[in-house]
């Protein structure tokens, strides 16, 4: 018997209906996958926060400080993850998956604020950026987050931490989250997105992993903004769950002159959202 072949006709309709199947499917599967990143990322976001919850206890109440060399102090930067290992013993705990750089731009600035002078030794020896910052509010000049504003010794520059009962309702109060930050590592909007690209889509869709200060975890959907100094901010898409900034929203921020909850609504008022 004579064998039947394929027409050319018939080739190319498989061919198209192949094209238009990847067309549909990768997209998902590229969404499935970064869903999967972030879960990850949700999963280190509330390990970290339970072990911010088991400091403070041991630490009378008081969240962590941080301490930057000043003079001829030449040793590592004491930051908040490095004060919070001891209670996870990982320190890919501290790496989102959806954050590998390690250089960040062209004059040598990278993510590596643990390095020792004198002994030539890191703290984080792993190539890559921490994932997550803490809260120092919602502006790096203001004392309303977890911290009050910059004090200076001989040897180091000094953000205290602050007690929980200083914190009008922990629950709503962000301890640290997702951050595109450089050394120090913070979640402050002015610092949180800077090497982004502008008008560039944000870590996770935009939907970032935030700890709180009582422990619990959730995402908060963020986007990017210009601030009026051309700035880019990473602001949450609801002014009212960046309230969640302020250790009290309604107490006075001596380093603005207004309450938290009016520097928040000056912000966003001076902000334009990329979209």
């Amino acid at each position: 018997m004579k064998r039947q072949g394929f027409t050319l006709i018939e080739l190319l309709v498989v061919i198209a209906i192949i094209a238009i199947l990847a067309a549909i499917l990768f997209p998902v599967f590229a969404q499935a996958r970064e869903s999967a990143r972030r879960t990850v990322c949700l999963s280190n976001v509330k390990q970290v926060g339970l072990a911010m919850a088991m400091y403070v206890q041991d630490y009378d109440e008081q969240t962590p400080t941080i301490l930057g060399p000043r003079g001829s102090n030449k040793s590592y930067q004491i930051d908040w993850y490095v004060q919070l290992f001891p209670y996870v013993k990982d320190m890919q705990m501290f790496f989102c998956p959806d954050r590998t750089e390690y250089n960040l731009d062209n004059v040598g600035d990278n993510c590596n604020d643990s390095y020792d002078y004198a002994t030539g030794t890191r703290f984080n020896t792993e190539n890559r950026c921490v994932g997550y910052g803490y809260n120092w509010g919602i502006t790096s000049n203001t004392s309303s987050g977890l911290v009050y504003g910059r004090t200076n010794t001989s040897q180091w520059r000094v953000n205290a931490g602050k007690p929980l009962a200083a914190f009008d309702s922990p629950s709503q109060l962000f301890a640290f989250g997702d951050t595109g930050d450089s050394p120090r590592y913070t979640i402050c909007a002015n610092y949180n997105i800077q090497y982004y690209a502008v008008g560039g889509p944000l870590r996770h869709g935009g939907r970032f992993n935030m700890a709180f200060v009582d422990g619990h975890s959730k995402n908060v959907m963020f986007k990017g903004a210009t601030f009026t100094d051309g700035s880019p901010f990473g602001l949450p898409a609801s002014q009212t769950d960046a309230d969640m900034y302020c250790d009290n929203p309604d107490s006075l921020d001596a380093n603005v002159g207004m309450t938290c909850r009016n520097w928040v609504s000056y912000v966003y008022a001076n902000s334009k959202f990329w979209k």
